[in-house]
């Protein structure tokens, strides 16, 4: 059976949210979808993109990693799902802007920041595995306690992501056209805030 709460939550949506905008779907589903964005967030429960952007159906291409990481292109083989999305995304639905948004206390930037202190990771563990990806960002992060590294980790990750895509082919090459954009966020669970990367100086500001 499928849960109760859930199916109480479908019909209060369909009877709501969906009757309201029945036109949008049944045109999305006639036309297809053109999004405006592709946003790389955590699979975190706390952290949800088209709520915290009040999206529209069909606006927002949401793509959830452990610690949304973009891998280097060169792990297409091994790490093929992100990869594959964000081409999916560039390539074939033509979306213009990128958004890689990390968060405060993620669980996985979290541990990824042990695994890479101790060097444990396990290559028999898919999460291990994932979280090695950390490792170069691990190596930028400063020498301080334990929190603040962790906390910096969050956001040098977000800015070794942004590197990695900016070497994707089909990435670059429409960069250097200058067809499309890329940004770097960063959410304060607690607060609700959100910090956005100022490439002239690699600060996150509060916007």
């Amino acid at each position: 059976m499928f849960p109760q709460d859930l199916k109480e939550k479908y019909k209060d949506w369909h009877n709501d949210t969906y009757l309201k905008k029945k036109n949008l779907f049944e045109s999305l589903a006639k036309e297809g979808q053109s999004p405006k964005y592709i946003i790389i967030s955590c699979v975190d429960s706390r952290v949800d993109p088209n709520s915290i952007f009040k999206s529209e159906p069909g606006e927002m291409l949401v793509h959830r990693n452990i610690a949304n990481i973009v891998p280097p292109y060169n792990y297409i083989t091994e790490h093929s799902g992100t990869i594959a999305a964000i081409e999916f995304g560039i390539t074939v639905l033509n979306i213009k802007n990128i958004i890689v948004m990390g968060h405060s206390s993620c669980g996985g930037i979290k541990n990824g920041y042990g695994m890479c202190k101790e060097n444990s990771f396990d290559a028999n563990s898919s999460i291990s595995n994932w979280l090695n990806l950390l490792k170069p960002s691990f190596n930028k992060i400063s020498n301080l306690n334990e929190n603040e590294s962790i906390k910096d980790l969050e956001k040098v990750s977000i800015k070794t992501s942004i590197e990695n895509l900016e070497s994707y082919p089909f990435i670059r090459e429409r960069l250097d056209r200058k067809e499309i954009n890329i940004y770097g966020s960063w959410i304060d669970i607690g607060s609700g805030k959100i910090h956005v990367l100022d490439f002239a100086s690699s600060i996150f500001q509060p916007i």
